[in-house]
């Protein structure tokens, strides 16, 4: 649930850097790695700046200290270019020689291509009838090897590149070779200098060796080239879009129908605990009596408590969470967490706009100012908790303070403001509080079952112990997942107009969505640098600005493509708004167009170019008849997509039609079938057949046969830009890269499972192949290996990838390199749910009403 971090800021985030660029940070452990790693990059950066002695100097460092490794090879690569430039083609020609040599096919080419180049062909021989002309020597002493050397080409205003008005970022140049370079001495090597955000003046046309070395080839797609580490040569920079002085107002928001909304959403989630807890209650007797008739033993007599109707508890319960709501969140992030006031002088420190905003909107509404908050954590994350706001809060981690500028905490700050006035803050610290109870019986249980297991001596009872106790923390976690399920309608639209209210407030939409963006960029850095999702981001989900699930992979990837690239899908997929029922954030993609929007409506430069994107198509004109569209439906990806749930309301149909035999035979003297005419029992055992029927359907398109052929392994960034794909269609995939994740008991399930990729991170989906017992007691099945047991190793992960409102794969098994492989079983288990829920359906029909 939470815990206390203590990690450094990300340089990269940092307000007070002077250049708003954002770069993937380095996460090798190994320092002598790291070090190769960064000379490696600044000399790349030097070579492209066309400082060559620096380049020479940083570059063979490296190959020195790192000859047989990737960064030594990529070194040895950026060398050759380098020598080149400078004229010291004997060099350069001995280093290809030696590139040629690699086993690396890839690398190989590469440097057969480059030798040719470097080799200067012999020069024909004139014609016999032609005089010879004298030639003119080079002013370096050398003959050139490159005879399509042209002259620098200058544009009017120089070679200095623009922003692209389209994306909003700078162009990605490769390196340059000016024409007759001169040969300089090899200075001692100066501190690395940073990477450039822009290219120098005066450059020239791009060496196509260097291109290659610099990730690109020349097409301008990122080189693949196994083994070798190309560099990030992406970069993540801002707009900084201006502000409107004097915003026009925007139509108000229907606020009556959204409060009635979020307190019916409140009332369903009392039902479903209560639900929840009698269910726990009624089952947990009925196993004592089982025990007690087994053993005899006193100790397993029921208890006669748990036969009482739960409603008054459960009343009692939630009213004393809706009134003490700020004081319980705040006793539980103090406990976990460390948290403490934060003082107006230190946020006028960090935001002079943000002290401002909460005086005169509080002042304009009548309303007293929220007491303010500090997590000591640098994870970028603010919410708001409180069952009234004359007792409210803002909560604000240091990590917001200090990555984000003056204006953009100053947004976030009007958000909370917004969920404060719109009153939705009260029924989600509420429901905040529910979930939080089976989330710390989860977390905690799992925490203490190792103290408990040592006291134990007897090999069998500890692991009968340790086998309850997962138990328990596994239904605990089962059970906060269902509950979230009642305000997670009310969580998305609640998002919605807390953003249209900050942009109202501080006229700042464009601040608004930077904020927005660098929030997902912490989380998903926060995931890396801790090596798993923290309890305190799991738990406070609800709250938070922007779904954990959304930043793991929307965060990571930010740093390898434009944002525009990979927020497509969001704004663009005709079936989103259908596949995020399950979260509680609505499409980052959609709350960045809206804001654009809201830019565009007030006349200002937006951002991010994501206004027009995704246009939706045009209507058809007539309107096609019900059964037309019916059978439009049932044809479509969607359909096959929810079939075990659309296959529910089919299978009233199929009710109707057997109530319908049995009336007509119930009219004659076939009195055989008249027992179908009202039986509910078809009713009640035709559900669960429905769903059956549906899940059948699906199951070959949603496990499609894995084969080494047809088995692909796309960057995040190209599967976060394909615009129509659905969780249907399952791409078999094959990824390496590092397994995150929690140890031990608190992941024996997958709760948390994340492969991290060179391009960013991925979800991974893991089911036993024998089920949750396999999961919980292996060695019962001779099944040893889980995946947290593979936690923090370099894994393959090979199985289905899905893609809806966040990106996940499937698993069909996962392989780490020291040979250890654990198998999902996702195909075996849909099967088995299917059967299952026929069997149980024609169970009921054969038992008939009761």
């Amino acid at each position: 649930m939470l815990e206390q971090v203590s990690i450094d800021q990300p340089s990269y985030l940092r307000k007070d850097a002077s250049e708003s660029t954002v770069m993937a940070p380095s996460t090798n452990p190994n320092p002598a790695d790291s070090s190769a790693k960064q000379s490696l990059e600044a000399g790349l950066a030097a070579l492209k700046q066309q400082d060559y002695p620096t380049a020479i100097a940083l570059l063979e460092s490296v190959t020195q200290t790192a000859a047989n490794q990737p960064s030594g090879i990529r070194a040895q690569m950026g060398l050759v270019a380098a020598y080149k430039a400078t004229g010291n083609v004997k060099e350069a020609i001995a280093l290809c020689s030696s590139l040629a040599k690699s086993p690396n096919s890839q690398v190989k080419t590469w440097a057969d291509r480059a030798l040719k180049e470097l080799t200067p062909p012999r020069p024909p021989k004139p014609p016999a009838n032609k005089p010879k002309s004298a030639e003119t020597p080079p002013e370096t002493g050398f003959v050139a090897f490159d005879a399509g050397t042209k002259s620098a080409k200058k544009s009017i205003g120089g070679d200095r590149p623009t922003v692209d008005k389209k994306t909003g970022f700078l162009p990605l140049e490769s390196a340059v070779e000016p024409e007759n370079a001169k040969s300089q001495p090899i200075s001692p090597p100066p501190p690395p200098p940073k990477r450039p955000t822009s290219e120098p003046e005066n450059s020239t046309e791009t060496a196509p060796d260097t291109a290659e070395i610099s990730g690109e080839n020349s097409s301008g797609s990122p080189t693949d080239i196994p083994g070798v580490a190309s560099p990030d040569t992406y970069q993540l920079t801002w707009r900084e879009a201006g502000r409107a002085k004097s915003p026009r107002p925007l139509k108000p928001l229907k606020l009556l129908e959204f409060r009635v909304q979020a307190v019916a959403s409140a009332i369903a989630l009392f039902f479903l605990a209560r639900f929840v807890l009698q269910f726990l209650l009624t089952n947990t007797n009925s196993l004592l009596v089982q025990l007690y008739i087994f053993t005899r033993l006193p100790i397993f007599a029921p208890i006669q408590l748990f036969y009482r109707d739960p409603t008054p508890f459960v009343q009692m319960v939630f009213g004393l969470l809706l009134a003490s709501s700020p004081w319980l969140i705040d006793a539980l992030l103090k406990l976990f967490c460390g948290i403490e006031t934060l003082r107006g002088s230190v946020l006028s420190k960090h935001s002079k706009e943000a002290s401002r905003v909460l005086r005169s909107y509080c002042t304009k509404q009548n309303m007293p100012v929220p007491v303010l908050k500090l997590l000591p954590l640098n994870v970028p994350v603010a919410f708001s908790y409180g069952g009234l706001p004359r007792f409210a809060r803002i909560a604000v981690s240091r990590g917001l303070l200090e990555q984000l500028t003056d204006d953009e905490i100053a947004t976030i700050f009007a958000r909370e403001l917004g969920h404060i006035s719109h009153w939705d803050f009260a029924p989600m610290s509420l429901a905040l509080l529910v979930i939080q109870i089976p989330y710390l019986i989860y977390w905690q249980v799992a925490h203490w079952q190792e103290r408990l297991c040592d006291l134990m001596t007897i090999e069998f009872l500890r692991s009968a112990v340790k086998f309850v106790v997962a138990a328990i923390s596994a239904i605990s976690y089962g059970i906060y997942k269902l509950l979230r399920w009642p305000m997670l309608w009310v969580s998305r639209r609640r998002v919605y107009f807390s953003d249209r209210t900050a942009a109202e407030i501080t006229g700042n939409p464009n601040g608004l969505t930077r904020a927005l963006a660098k929030i997902a960029i912490g989380i998903a850095d926060n995931i890396e640098q801790q090596k798993q999702t923290s309890f305190f981001l799991e738990s406070f989900d609800l709250l938070l600005p922007v779904g954990v699930g959304q930043a793991v992979s929307l965060g990571s990837a930010a740093l390898h493509a434009p944002l525009e690239q990979i927020l497509l899908w969001d704004v663009s997929n005709r079936e989103r708004n259908w596949l995020t029922v399950n979260s509680a954030h609505p499409l980052l993609g959609e709350r960045l167009k809206l804001l654009a929007l809201y830019a565009q409506f007030w006349q200002l430069e937006t951002e991010l170019d994501l206004a027009n994107a995704g246009v939706p198509e045009q209507p058809r004109k007539g309107k096609l008849s019900l059964f037309k569209s019916i059978l439009e439906f049932k044809d479509s990806k969607l359909f096959l997509q929810g079939a075990p749930f659309f296959g529910i309301p089919m299978s009233l149909a199929i009710v109707g039609v057997l109530w319908l035999i049995g009336w007509i035979f119930s009219r004659t003297s076939f009195w055989q079938l008249d027992w179908l005419w009202g039986d509910r029992s078809i009713i009640w055992g035709c559900l669960p057949i429905g769903f059956s029927i549906g899940t059948l359907m699906r199951i070959n398109y949603f496990f499609p046969d894995i084969t080494p052929r047809e088995t692909a392994s796309p960057s995040l960034p190209e599967i976060l830009s394909n615009p129509e794909s659905l969780p249907l269609d399952a791409e078999p995939v094959r990824l390496e890269g590092q397994l995150l994740g929690r140890s031990g008991m608190n992941n024996w399930l997958g709760q948390d499972l994340i492969l991290q990729t060179a391009t960013g991170l991925v979800r991974l989906h893991y089911v036993s192949r024998f089920g949750y017992i396999g999961s919980l007691w292996p060695f019962l099945f001779k099944e040893t290996t889980r995946p947290s047991d593979l936690i923090g190793t370099s894994v393959v992960a090979t199985g289905w990838l899905r893609r809806g409102a966040t990106v996940a794969i499937d698993l069909e098994s996962l392989r780490s390199q020291g040979g250890r492989v654990s198998d999902s079983g996702h195909p075996i288990w849909s099967a088995i749910l299917a059967f299952a829920a026929a069997i149980w359906g024609a169970y009921i029909i054969i038992q008939g009403p009761r």
